[in-house]
């Protein structure tokens, strides 16, 4: 295994090795070599349709690769599935809430999911994390898309996470939510869990990596350190 670095057992994070991914007729990923060392952040941006959500997926084990191998937390891509569940939670741009169900509900059904159980005192400061303490009686379906985006984020923090994997984070967020998700990113690694972020929003998201993949038509374009990106990678964050 090559690349930026490993554990201190000598395993990253995620290793990943000639992976394809084949979605009807068209390839989402093609022959993609990477390694992520635990307890750092990686970016991965490139313009809507490079294959950044392909990526998070087929490494969150949502997607089985068409071709390649690769370990995510030490474990086999695809035997070990199951165990790359438990350790690791994906922010998807769904969102994946319930809108019958209120704030709080949600949150008590996110970590009954997860075999988990908290105090509401546990809830509640979560809600207050997300920016959402007066909100928690509220049901989903009243929530603006901002709103709905800062849950989406408190249902990640009911569990003990190794990884955390952040699709389009800032999608729908103002000024105060783009500053969450940078603090969220920076005490994921001060506890030592590793980060993944895809974006297309480039400005936003390099200043949150330790290392930043470019995505094009599934390709890896570059893998490098921030300060070593290409001015034309950084054009001003949208998609193209």
């Amino acid at each position: 295994m090559s690349g930026y670095g490993t554990a201190e057992d000598g395993t990253p994070a995620v290793w990943l090795e000639g992976i394809s991914k084949r979605l009807g007729r068209t390839w989402a990923l093609r022959d993609i070599h990477l390694d992520v060392e635990r307890g750092t952040s990686l970016v991965v941006i490139g313009p809507n349709g490079a294959g950044k959500t392909t990526l998070l997926r087929v490494i969150a084990t949502l997607l089985r690769p068409s071709a390649g191998a690769g370990e995510v937390l030490g474990l086999p891509l695809v035997r070990g599935a199951d165990g790359i569940r438990r350790g690791l939670g994906l922010l998807s741009t769904r969102n994946h809430l319930y809108d019958d169900l209120t704030a709080l509900e949600n949150l008590r059904f996110a970590a009954w999911m997860a075999g988990l159980r908290a105090r509401e005192e546990r809830f509640r400061s979560i809600l207050a994390s997300v920016g959402l303490s007066s909100d928690g009686e509220r049901r989903v379906r009243e929530f603006s898309s901002g709103m709905r985006r800062r849950l989406a984020f408190g249902t990640l923090l009911t569990r003990r996470l190794d990884m955390v994997l952040l699709d389009e984070p800032y999608a729908s967020l103002d000024g105060d939510g783009i500053r969450m998700v940078d603090g969220f990113v920076e005490a994921w690694k001060r506890a030592g869990r590793t980060v993944l972020l895809a974006t297309h929003r480039r400005g936003l998201a390099v200043r949150a990596a330790d290392r930043v993949v470019v995505l094009g038509a599934g390709r890896l374009l570059r893998y490098c350190r921030p300060s070593e990106l290409d001015p034309a990678d950084l054009d001003g964050g949208t998609a193209e």
